[in-house]
């Protein structure tokens, strides 16, 4: 399984928008989904998952949707709960700031379709199984461990300290490595807590317990702004298990 976290050039670290692809066909958010790869490339995605609706997270799924219109024999489907979905269609869709895609797709060949998910029951995307898991966010929030049969990966982001979740991920079948939040430095814990992220040293308590694991810990969601102090801050705590590549 290759996982493709996008971020912006290397001389800006961090992550202002949130989109991982998983071998060039299954996205987790869209932030960054309508410019990661040329639309040919964009139109291999067959799957998007979404944790919820904040803007980091949607932002470039209409841009995705027209990217990719008609370039396949099927169109995308967008899969989230039904209160990220209806976020979509009243403040995305809208006919004010995008084209109501969904209405059009009533009356010619569909822009997307939809798939409503409930958290705990796992769904079928082609070859990969794909279970939602309820965090702990200002609006309604999953995780996504996406499994192929061979190995899988969990996504954890926008979210307050979930450990019961967590100890579910230690023990989950297959499991290769977790993308875990870490959105702000420890001095900014106050925000956190207000917001619900992780500061770095929320993510290095998650990092400890996983390494007993034996699974490696990817940080994303790290704010650019202060992508510096937590890159700095996961660095001096030294765990071999803390995988800092992609900031």
């Amino acid at each position: 399984m290759r996982v493709h976290v996008c971020r912006p050039a290397a001389d800006c670290p961090g992550h202002p928008t949130t989109t991982l692809v998983v071998d060039g066909e299954l996205a987790i958010d869209a932030g960054a989904l309508g410019w990661f790869a040329p639309p040919p490339e964009q139109a291999r995605v067959r799957h998007v998952l979404l944790t919820h609706a904040h803007i980091d997270h949607v932002a470039g799924l209409p841009i995705f949707i027209d990217n990719v219109y008609q370039l396949s024999d099927e169109p995308p489907t967008v899969l989230g709960t039904p209160a990220t979905l209806a976020a979509l269609q009243s403040h995305v869709f809208n006919d004010t700031l995008m084209p109501d895609f969904v209405e059009l797709g009533r009356r010619m060949a569909p822009f997307f379709r939809t798939h409503s998910l409930t958290p705990g029951t796992a769904v079928t995307l082609g070859r990969y199984t794909a279970t939602p898991h309820a965090v702990d966010h200002t609006v309604p929030t999953v995780a996504f461990t996406i499994d192929d049969g061979t190995d899988a990966i969990a996504v954890v982001t926008d979210t307050a300290p979930v450990p019961a979740l967590i100890e579910t991920l230690a023990s989950w079948p297959r499991v290769v490595a977790v993308y875990l939040e870490a959105s702000f430095p420890t001095r900014m814990a106050d925000l956190a807590v207000t917001t619900k992220h992780h500061t770095a040293t929320d993510f290095l308590a998650v990092a400890e317990r996983l390494a007993a694991a034996g699974l490696p810990v990817v940080p994303i969601h790290v704010k650019p702004r202060y992508a510096a102090e937590v890159l700095a801050e996961l660095r001096a705590a030294r765990r071999g298990n803390v995988m800092l590549d992609g900031l």
